[in-house]
């Protein structure tokens, strides 16, 4: 789970127990491929690097389509980053990347508060508002991989300038900034 003030990681087995986890601030990976190179290590270290079998990414502007985090203005990494391929090359095995909010929603819907629900919406606060948007147990991606930013619906006319350029936003309102 990357965001725009910490990145969180960890193990879980299919049932969704976690085995092993830790958190660094997202800030201190100068490049993307720091973050990639960390988390690399510290699954050495603790033994569990040999024992993946695959790995999920949730990130702001996270394209699931590409794989590539696009333009995310919450994060001081710009453009087109792939980050699930570096993931992929790094740790051997395969690796997917989809929105923050949309992991968050999946995890609800599979071991969460949403157990049993085939439509909800999921908002995450954080440095940003993210949205995950679930209908009919499967998450709407849209025509380009990047549905339900409900973060950046403007909501006010000519309003506080958001991060992804914009005046207005809902996130610029409402989050933890």
């Amino acid at each position: 789970d990357i965001g725009g003030t910490n990145t969180v990681f960890g193990i879980v087995d299919r049932d969704g127990t976690i085995l092993h986890e830790g958190t660094q601030k997202t800030h201190s990976f100068v490049r993307p491929e720091d973050l990639v190179d960390y988390i690399y290590l510290e699954l050495s270290k603790a033994d569990f690097h040999n024992q993946l079998i695959g790995i999920g990414i949730g990130a702001p502007n996270g394209n699931y389509f590409t794989g590539n985090i696009e333009f995310a203005p919450n994060l001081h990494w710009k453009g087109i980053i792939p980050l699930a391929k570096m993931f992929t090359e790094k740790f051997d095995v395969p690796a997917l990347l989809t929105n923050d909010a949309n992991a968050a929603a999946q995890g609800e819907m599979l071991f969460g508060s949403a157990i049993g629900l085939k439509d909800f919406v999921t908002i995450t606060l954080g440095t940003g508002l993210g949205s995950g948007v679930i209908v009919d147990g499967q998450v709407v991606y849209g025509h380009d991989g990047l549905a339900g930013e409900y973060g950046h619906i403007r909501v006010v006319d000519n309003g506080r300038l958001c991060g992804c350029g914009r005046n207005g936003c809902l996130e610029t309102y409402a989050s933890a900034t």
